[in-house]
């Protein structure tokens, strides 16, 4: 009888049941309603990259326009594109108030935020944002902006590498720790920028850790999920080196995460055996082999010390 009411309803036997057209849903889960949608917003964004771009800039298409305003508002288009962002269109985050030239009086005003589009991953980010130093001690100043660039970033795991993604991120830590004018813009003014090799002088090879690890990773608490928004101070930081120079260390449960998760466990004597196409980390890539062949290495030339220094002492 059952066998008949799932063929009555056209649903096949044996088979899981699956919305229609799930694989061809976006992140989001939405279907592409207007198949001339893609082609349309290309057209769109190219009115306004028209202007907002270096092309624009060296060549103005309207007249009377402000160009040292629009020098400060340029779009890098192929890494729009590339970008998380890329195929939406401009208006979707600016409104309807920039769609005409010039842009409408209160155009600013009406720019989205990014909470009604990200509203499940607010839910767990907000609360940390809001724990975070940087929220705490700039309340004003730093939103979600001051970290991420709408018109470039990408999810780390989107990246073709983790040393991708941690130059993305640092990048985005460094545009104001390591740049006097940015950092005193949105700190008090009466402060001073800490010097980077200074504050990490504890930290051997500080160049070689920002190409393979986040800031990020050391200045957050490890999340469930993504990556914690709560940044935290260097009373906080991570400083332990053992915390990813181990075996199941910090990094595997942060960076490197995503290429973990579908290849765990021990392949040829190599823990995190994954790990080993992108970087080295001393002492969470191990080997048995290696182990014991340096523990044999080490054990024969204090043999052979030992051994003329016995020598020594008979002559």
């Amino acid at each position: 009888m059952l066998c008949l009411v799932l063929l009555a309803l056209g649903m096949p036997l044996g088979a899981p049941w699956e919305p229609a057209r799930a694989a061809e849903a976006d992140e989001f889960g939405l279907e592409e309603k207007d198949p001339e949608l893609p082609g349309k917003i290309k057209a769109w964004n190219a009115d306004c990259l028209s202007c907002h771009s270096e092309a624009g800039l060296k060549n103005p298409p309207r007249q009377g326009m402000d160009m040292a305003l629009l020098a400060k508002l340029l779009v890098d288009h192929p890494r729009f594109e590339a970008s998380d962002h890329g195929k939406m269109a401009c208006k979707d985050c600016h409104s309807e108030a920039y769609v005409p030239y010039p842009h409408l009086p209160n155009a600013k005003a009406q720019i989205k935020g990014c909470e009604p589009c990200h509203q499940q991953p607010a839910k767990a980010i907000v609360p940390e944002f809001k724990a975070s130093k940087h929220f705490k001690d700039h309340t004003a100043k730093f939103t979600c902006l001051s970290c991420h660039d709408s018109h470039t970033m990408r999810k780390a795991a989107k990246l073709p590498s983790a040393q991708a993604a941690s130059r993305q991120d640092n990048h985005q830590c460094l545009a104001c720790h390591d740049d006097d004018r940015r950092y005193l813009a949105l700190m008090k003014p009466e402060t001073r920028r800490p010097e980077m090799s200074k504050v990490h002088d504890w930290l051997p090879e500080l160049a070689l850790h920002l190409d393979h690890v986040r800031c990020v990773d050391c200045h957050s608490p490890v999340a469930d999920m993504a990556l914690s928004h709560e940044v935290q101070g260097k009373d906080k930081a991570v400083r332990q080196c053992e915390s990813c120079h181990a075996e199941q260390g910090e990094l595997g449960r942060r960076l490197y995460k995503p290429m973990l998760i579908d290849q765990p466990g021990e392949t040829d004597g190599f823990a995190n055996a994954a790990l080993l196409r992108e970087v080295y980390v001393l002492g969470a890539n191990r080997n048995r082999w290696i182990d014991w062949g340096g523990l044999g290495a080490l054990s024969l030339t204090a043999l052979v010390v030992l051994v003329r220094f016995v020598r020594r002492r008979k002559t």
